[in-house]
Formats: C-alpha cells, sequence, structure tokens
C-alpha cells in the first residue's frame, strides 16, 4: 500500500453498513437518507457484490455453509480496514455481523432494532431455531455491541429488553416533502382521480402492513363515499394477492396500484388522508413524511404514539369495524393542508439531526452498551 493509501486511510474512516436490501422500505430508506448526509466517510453497503478499492467481493448468499460463511467474513475484515460495523436488523437471529466485527478488531459495533415484531412471526414461520437463537442473541449483546440504538422506545424495549439504548429518531428531508398544489393536480389529472376523496396506503405489501384489511377498509368507504378513490404505492409479496382480491370485490377499478414509486411527496400531495392499518411497526418513515406534507393520517393503535408530531395522525384499533375505520377517514379527509414544519423540527426528525447523532458514534462516541 502506498504512502497516499495510508493518509487516505487515516483522513477518511470507513463504515461498513448492513441491512440494505433490493426491497425499499423504512431501513433502505434510513440507510440511503444517511449515506447523503454523512459524505465524509466512505460507507461501504453489504450487498451481494462489494468493490473496495478496486477489489470485488461476493457476498455469500446466506449462512447454510457455515465453515465458507464464516471464512469469507473473516477474510474480509481482515483485508479491508474498517472503523465502525452498522448493522441495521429487524431481528437478531443472528448476531454474526457483529462477532466477526469484534474478532476482527474493529472498535466501533453498532446495532440498530428498526421493528417492534417479527415478520416471520405474523406468517406464522418462526421456527424453534429462530426463537432459541434470538433469545440466546439477546442475552449475548452485551459482548458484541458497543451501541444499542433503535428507531423508538417500543422497538428500543422489544429488541433490547432493559438495557439503555439510545433512540435515533427518522429524519426526513421535510422541504421534499411539503404539499405542494402542482403536483396534487398532476397526479389526480394523470390518473383520473377527479376531486373526491383519496385515501393512500403508501408501503411495501407485507403481512406486518396488513394490506387486507386496508382493503376490507376501502370497500368499506367505497359504499359511504361513491366518489372516494384509493391508491395502494409500494411494491411487495402480497401485491399480486390484494390486487386479486380487490378485482373480485369489485372494487378493483376504484383502487390504484403503483408498485414501487421514487416520488412519494407528489402521492403524499395528492391523496387527502393516509391509511395505515399495520400489525406493528418500529417507526414509520411514511408517517414523518405525511406529516411533513401536512396529510392526516388514520393508523392502527399498534403504531407507537411517538409518531404522532403534530396531532395529524389518529389512532384507530383494529377490532373496530372496517366501517368505523372508514367513518374516521371521512372524518379527516376534510381538513385544510397545513405547515407543520416547525413542529417536525423542534422534535428532531430532521436529517440533519439524525445523522449528527450517528456520527459521535462513528467518532467513538460514549456506548449504549448496558
Amino acid at each position: 500500500m502506498s504512502v497516499n493509501e495510508n493518509e487516505t486511510r487515516e483522513k477518511v474512516k470507513r463504515i461498513f453498513m448492513v441491512g440494505y436490501s433490493g426491497n425499499k422500505g423504512g431501513v433502505e430508506t434510513y440507510i440511503d437518507q444517511l449515506v447523503k448526509a454523512l459524505p465524509q466517510y466512505e460507507i461501504v453497503l453489504s450487498l451481494p457484490v462489494m468493490t473496495i478499492a478496486g477489489r470485488e467481493w461476493f457476498r455469500p448468499r446466506n449462512r447454510h455453509h457455515y465453515i465458507r460463511y464464516r471464512a469469507f467474513w473473516h477474510r474480509f475484515f481482515r483485508e479491508n480496514h474498517f472503523d465502525a460495523v452498522y448493522y441495521n436488523t429487524c431481528d437478531i437471529v443472528s448476531l454474526d455481523m457483529l462477532r466477526f466485527a469484534k474478532r476482527a478488531g474493529i472498535p466501533v459495533r453498532i446495532i440498530h432494532s428498526h421493528n417492534t415484531g417479527n415478520q416471520q412471526d405474523i406468517e406464522k414461520k418462526l421456527s424453534l431455531f429462530h426463537q432459541l437463537s434470538e433469545r440466546i442473541n439477546q442475552r449475548n449483546l452485551d459482548c458484541f455491541a458497543t451501541h444499542l440504538l433503535a428507531c423508538s422506545e417500543k422497538a428500543g424495549r422489544w429488541m433490547f429488553g432493559k438495557r439503555p439504548f439510545t433512540v435515533i429518531r427518522n429524519g426526513i428531508d421535510i422541504e421534499r416533502f411539503r404539499f405542494r398544489e402542482e403536483n396534487r393536480e398532476a397526479v389526480r389529472k394523470q390518473y383520473g382521480f377527479g376531486e373526491g376523496l383519496l385515501v393512500g396506503i403508501i408501503g411495501r405489501l407485507s403481512a406486518q402492513k396488513n394490506p387486507g384489511y386496508a382493503l376490507h377498509v376501502l370497500e368499506a368507504l367505497f359504499r359511504m363515499e361513491p366518489s372516494a378513490r384509493a391508491f395502494f404505492a409500494g411494491d411487495g409479496p402480497l401485491l399480486e394477492e390484494i390486487k386479486d382480491k380487490a378485482k373480485r370485490a369489485g372494487t378493483g377499478e376504484r383502487i390504484v396500484f403503483t408498485g414501487a414509486v421514487d416520488d412519494v411527496p407528489a402521492w403524499m400531495s395528492a391523496a387527502d388522508v393516509l391509511l395505515m392499518p399495520s400489525l406493528f411497526e418500529g417507526f414509520p418513515f411514511v408517517l414523518i413524511e405525511a406529516q411533513a406534507s401536512g396529510l392526516p393520517c388514520i393508523v392502527s393503535s399498534n403504531v407507537t404514539r411517538e409518531a404522532d408530531l403534530t396531532g395529524l395522525v389518529r389512532f384507530a384499533d383494529l377490532n373496530e369495524s372496517p366501517e368505523e375505520w372508514a367513518k374516521k377517514l371521512i372524518e379527516c379527509a376534510g381538513q385544510k393542508r397545513k405547515e407543520y414544519t416547525a413542529q417536525i423540527v423542534s422534535a428532531g426528525y430532521t436529517v440533519q439531526h439524525m445523522s449528527e447523532q450517528v456520527q459521535k458514534m462513528f467518532e467513538g462516541g460514549d456506548t449504549t452498551r448496558g
């Protein structure tokens, strides 16, 4: 290695960021925001193919061939200098990244809880091995992690129990999500929504998000408000199933399924109310984004109360009938859009605040290990 390369290594800290996948969701949004906000670091994403200093590394697909899997990561961390490993996760069935990082002598080892429940649990796929692994790893967290982070108090308690942890607020680019009348008009015109009530369901179509119940709520809404329309903005394993159910229920022509979209702010401007009947959530980015747009939200009572920063979020119980949820949608949809930037900034949900918290840890700030 040349002198110049050594000097660069000393000047720029290299971070290994775990948790990014091809399925765009809250974790991916968080990582995207963090990478953009911290250009002073070399942040390497854990991807199927990683290029470091001109060399390609092909990540193992899974842990099934564990000896080869472990050998790869030992070699990877031995031959590539990292100052921190940042493990973003929705469960702790594996602590391999932190275990391997500690063995390699990486000083900062962060684990960040992004959820309050387990997706496989609600799909009845949580094996005994999975359950035992999580219990064992929860007990062993202190051995491998130097920092315990969570997107909310509830997410931290679920993963870390009574250990102390730091809440990292899901910061957003507030200006990007500001309500714009021209975006509202453009989206409504393009998709033929008209001027009637428009309900938005934004996020990954998975069991956790409870899209089947959202469909029942929309069916009740359409009976009450014949001019109402709705859209599902997002991709996921249940997309085709929900589209088929809507078609069979006779509501398919009144619902637009956009798939994954990049212009979420425009869709929020177009909507009158956001619907989120999730079974559980860590701290959904979409609720902060919606409030930045001045968009009223009807959400499951399973969502943390921390998410209501502005009074725009109204909670409903999943035991209530779809008709009751539909009534709440109608009540909230008539609200005039207002500016809530001050409340969101004051609560600390900005990209700047989020990145400053994380930067302190990259620079060797106090640990939160119990």
